[in-house]
């Protein structure tokens, strides 16, 4: 199994498994470049536009306002917020405006308001961003694409390395010769873009050729 943001790093290394350490690093480096070049672009485009929220955060809120429609609303409490939801499906979750609570746990979750919360709020006429985390607004997300890469020098303007000089030790050298054999366990990172499998001329199954065929004789 996973975690996001080791699909993340997946994403930016996926093709670069086989190169070379010093051309990975430049792979990298050039890569990660163009992923901060796009997104700040964004950023300032939807903070220009006085967007309030994220892309996905908008997406979502308006597809969780959609669903309000088709909930019944029942005020317990004026000052408190209290409510309880049912939605279509017959479930009810109760919902505390004042804490910004609602026991379907989603809000929490994700960081931005639930259907049940946009239910509630728009009951008593009242706006529901307040429940958007502040990592989901525009002048975070600008914020975290707006350091810049700099130009790399040329090899001859490099300052020479007066630094601790390490030595690997004898009992990490590798003997022998070839690529050593992998032990990791393989995704579909690993997975060559592009691959077909072979088709024997014979009889014409996958996985072979016509020379390791071995319906051979049954084709003749």
């Amino acid at each position: 199994m996973t975690i996001n943001i080791s699909e993340v790093f997946n994403g930016v290394l996926k093709g670069a498994r086989s190169l070379l350490v010093t051309a990975l690093v430049q792979l990298t480096f050039f890569r990660l470049n163009s992923y901060f070049i796009a997104r700040r672009e964004v950023g300032a485009n939807r903070l220009a536009s006085t967007e309030q929220f994220t892309p996905y955060v908008d997406a979502q809120i308006q597809a969780r306002v959609v669903k309000v429609g088709l909930m019944q609303i029942v005020l317990y409490d004026h000052v408190k917020g209290l409510f309880h939801v049912k939605s279509r499906s017959g479930r009810t979750h109760r919902v505390n405006l004042h804490e910004k609570i609602c026991t379907c746990g989603k809000t929490l979750i994700y960081g931005f308001p639930c259907s049940h919360i946009i239910s509630a709020r728009q009951h008593r006429c009242v706006d529901f961003h307040s429940f958007v985390e502040g990592y989901y607004t525009t002048k975070s997300y600008y914020d975290t694409w707006a350091p810049l890469f700099y130009p790399i020098f040329n090899e001859d303007e490099w300052h020479l390395y007066d630094g601790t000089v390490i030595v690997s030790p004898k009992s990490m050298r590798r003997f022998g010769s070839g690529r050593p054999k992998s032990t990791r366990l393989h995704n579909e990172m690993d997975v060559r873009e592009g691959k077909t499998l072979i088709t024997c001329g014979l009889c014409k199954q996958l996985g072979h050729n016509r020379r390791s065929c071995k319906n051979r004789n049954e084709v003749r």
